[in-house]
């Protein structure tokens, strides 16, 4: 198998709706009371979060009338003596007194108001999807694969099934074991994928010797051998969006040490095809290597090979001395 586009998307999946859910209890019982619940009964609040993980994936367009959930005991008594007059209250000023009512340890909610916890998750993933079946590399794609948890959802089905129109939407058993199951093939034959379309642009931070065309003279500073550098410069090593094959190297690149003192090699992630320097707001510092100050004096003596492997779900850097052989690696995970 081969990735066509690099993996994207966004916070809108079954998370999203727990969020949307979380905040609607937190408007009709309040905030006082819900953070009373969850710093006093966190065992009954995963509880309110399980139960809605179950009830979550039956809710569709033809759901009617009233879904129930449980209200945990825990849940009233962090109310004040007045809690159902204040809950009343909420519910009557909601204008919810048709669509909302509850019952001792029952809370009974219309399904209009469920589907609208879903609204901006369905929302932002259509969009998305849409979006990225609308590229050029896309316009073989006929199958769209949903799993997950969430993926077992009849509202995002449904969304997604008229949202790619004449695609075909299919839905595994067990779509949310299907991860799982998925990781552990891979595990056993990790050469299954064949190339990867890389998420982010990968480099490192290099001191680049001054140029007058392209550095700004506030940025110059005199390394440990007297030559006028700019630091922070991102080195790129592999483009966003480009292809790189399963378990590939990079070409070697022959930097120098300092003189003196250690060197830290920093390894970067970018958003951005080109960035300038690993300072800019599109670059985050994954790991870095520490190579210990040497003896020797010369540029010669103190070089070292940096090459990089790609691919695998991991970023592997390789740093060789070449005065001594000895090699430094870091394995950085990029899920």
């Amino acid at each position: 198998m081969k990735e066509l586009h690099r993996p994207s998307g966004g916070p809108w999946g079954g998370t999203c709706v727990d969020d949307r859910y979380i905040a609607w209890l937190t408007e009709l019982f309040g905030e006082v009371t819900m953070e009373k619940f969850k710093a006093e009964s966190m065992g009954d609040f995963i509880d309110v979060l399980r139960e809605f993980e179950t009830k979550k994936r039956s809710v569709s367009v033809d759901t009617q009338g009233m879904i129930t959930f449980r209200i945990p005991t825990a849940l009233k008594e962090c109310n004040d003596e007045s809690g159902d007059e204040q809950i009343a209250t909420t519910i009557a000023r909601l204008n919810l007194n048709e669509d909302v009512k509850i019952k001792r340890d029952k809370l009974h909610v219309s399904a209009e108001i469920a589907r609208s916890w879903f609204k901006e998750s369905i929302e932002h993933t259509v969009r998305h999807v849409t979006t990225v079946l609308l590229e050029p590399a896309m316009k073989d794609v006929n199958t769209v694969l949903l799993v997950g948890g969430y993926g077992e959802c009849h509202l995002i089905q449904e969304a997604i099934e008229k949202a790619v129109d004449k695609r075909t939407v299919l839905v595994p058993e067990d779509p949310g074991l299907a991860v799982l199951k998925g990781a552990v093939k891979f595990g056993h034959q990790p050469r299954l994928v064949t190339s990867r379309c890389m998420k982010y642009t990968y480099g490192y931070s290099v001191s680049d010797f001054f140029d007058e065309n392209k550095h700004p003279q506030a940025n110059i500073e005199l390394n440990t051998y007297g030559f006028k550098i700019v630091r922070h410069c991102f080195k790129k090593i592999v483009e966003i969006g480009s292809f790189v094959e399963t378990f590939s190297e990079s070409e070697p690149t022959i930097l120098v040490m300092n003189q003196g003192q250690n060197t830290h090699l920093k390894i970067y992630k970018s958003t951005s095809p080109n960035p300038t320097y690993t300072t800019d707001q599109t670059c985050i510092e994954m790991g870095s290597i520490v190579l210990e100050k040497t003896p020797w004096k010369t540029r010669e003596d103190n070089r070292f090979e940096v090459r990089f492997s790609f691919g695998d779900t991991e970023l592997k850097a390789s740093v060789k001395i070449l005065q001594t052989g000895k090699v430094h690696t870091k394995i950085i995970d990029c899920l």
